[in-house]
């Protein structure tokens, strides 16, 4: 019973600082980030036997959208669902944050400093409003991170290496097809493991063990081939996920965007990150310093900054600045606390010390609270857990419509009112994407002509030829303290 303490702990921890955090919670009245619904509008479509980037666009991994689909099926018409799984991937993240905590101190340290890692992580300004492609990938790459420590700091037997390249390149795979700029962290992973394996077990050991982490890497992608070339879209996700993001979302090919530039421009970036998501970079700060001059041998020193290069570099080199892009940067956190806590300890066992379990789960309990504390008052949601249905314009726009009627949402990624009405997406391009294309474009302006949906959301203007089908139903004023829209609900003549 003892050893599922650990995980019972985490997921307290998880489903009380998320309470506060992220809008997919019961405290909140809805999600209403755009990014997050427009997954779940794809994952509804995918559960209702649409063909993702075929008959839908939008240009994510198609795992994210699978998840959203067991989602929605969760809940029709609210993120409970999307809530559940992140309670689910915080709980992980957390228990192997915990375990790597344990391996550096002891059982009684990872239960007092697991709370400090899930209020610096949930209640950063890098997590933003919650249901993030990075957010569900974070117990994924502490997965690795804790494996790829046991590497570094034991002696460990074949089996165990086999199953650390396996499960880790596992990981790899499904992160790729969520979102592939999250894989400079497997880069450095790569690197730093294979270098190690060759200096313990030889170059012989070192290169099978690269190959079974490719072979191992490729897996899950094995069913989304099958299901693309099934359904004759293997070329629309090529177009979608790969192609689009780098040519077109990415200013990584812009050649007016010189390298020097771009350097620049990250550069300029972590300071912003820095600066508004402290609660976790003071930790990534702290392990790195401490791991590049108190650790013994040269990978161990600079594994920690390696991996964070690296996995910075491959998210931001593209030129785009979203905070919640650095969400991966938060599983580098873990060491610094980690090794906060053997200093902890080590001074304990010098001043010949010894705490009570009795006393190790009252601070425990008292760290929770006060992370729980900071982190309700540190989030960006804070303000709007004060919001009220009859603050929320989508749920005002939402009695004007019905669960058969048909929708498409311009000039804006989903704004959550496919999500609050339980509509069905019926275009391909159902939203206004992030990626500016002509097609996108011009096919929305071909669906209003035709009058291809019983009711158009425009938002902050009046679409071009929407007079032709159209008639203006409300105008819905929104504001909170960064930004403020108005959206213009249409509906089609009889």
């Amino acid at each position: 019973m003892k050893k599922y303490t650990l995980i019972a702990w985490s997921f307290i921890c998880a489903f009380v600082i998320l309470l506060f955090t992220t809008r997919s919670s019961i405290l909140f009245v809805c999600n209403n980030w755009d990014d997050a619904n427009s997954y779940f509008t794809m994952g509804k479509g995918m559960m209702n036997g649409f063909v993702i980037y075929r008959d839908l666009y939008d240009q994510k991994g198609p795992f994210l959208y699978l998840l959203y689909g067991f989602a929605y099926l969760i809940s029709k018409k609210s993120f409970f669902g999307v809530f559940i799984f992140e309670i689910i991937a915080a709980t992980v993240f957390l228990y192997f944050a915990g375990k790597l905590i344990e391996r550096k101190s002891s059982r009684n340290m990872a239960f007092v400093l697991v709370p400090v890692i899930g209020a610096a992580a949930y209640s950063s300004w890098s997590f933003y409003w919650g249901g993030a492609a990075e957010e569900f990938c974070l117990p994924l790459l502490m997965i690795s991170l804790y494996y790829l420590d046991k590497l570094l700091c034991e002696e460990i037997e074949e089996k165990s290496r086999n199953r650390i390249f396996a499960v880790s390149g596992i990981c790899a795979g499904v992160v790729a097809q969520v979102k592939y700029t999250m894989l400079g962290f497997f880069f450095a992973w790569f690197i730093i493991a294979f270098a190690c394996i060759w200096m313990k077990s030889g170059f012989g050991t070192s290169v099978k063990m690269a190959i079974r982490f490719v072979i191992f890497a490729v897996i899950p992608s094995i069913p989304w081939l099958i299901y693309f070339l099934f359904t004759n879209s293997l070329d629309d996700w090529y177009r979608c996920y790969v192609y689009n993001n780098i040519f077109f979302y990415s200013q990584a090919s812009d050649e007016n965007y010189s390298f020097l530039k771009k350097i620049y421009e990250i550069t300029k970036t972590l300071y912003w990150l820095i600066r508004d998501s402290f609660s976790y970079f003071i930790w990534i700060i702290t392990g790195i310093i401490l791991h590049l001059f108190g650790e013994k041998g040269i990978l161990r020193r600079i594994a920690l900054l390696f991996i964070f290069a690296c996995t910075y570099f491959v998210i931001f080199i593209g030129g785009n600045k979203l905070a919640y892009y650095s969400i991966p940067l938060m599983v580098l956190a873990v060491p610094g606390v980690a090794y906060l806590g053997k200093l902890i300890n080590s001074a304990l066992q010098k001043r010949d010390k010894t705490v009570s379990g009795h006393i190790y789960a009252a601070v425990a309990a008292l760290v929770m609270v006060i992370s729980t504390v900071f982190a309700a008052n540190n989030t960006m949601n804070a303000e709007y857990r004060k919001y009220s249905a009859d603050d929320m314009w989508l749920l005002a726009a939402a009695k004007e419509l019905s669960e058969t009627d048909t929708l498409l949402e311009v000039n804006s990624i989903d704004p959550g009112l496919y999500t609050v009405t339980g509509i069905k997406p019926t275009c391909e391009y159902f939203q206004t994407n992030g990626i500016g294309l002509e097609k996108m474009f011009e096919e929305q302006k071909k669906y209003i002509k035709e009058g291809r949906t019983d009711f158009v959301l425009a938002t902050d203007f009046e679409p071009e030829f929407i007079g032709l089908n159209y008639d203006l139903v409300n105008v819905y004023e929104y504001k909170e303290t960064d930004h403020e829209e108005e959206y213009y609900l249409y509906k089609k003549r009889q």
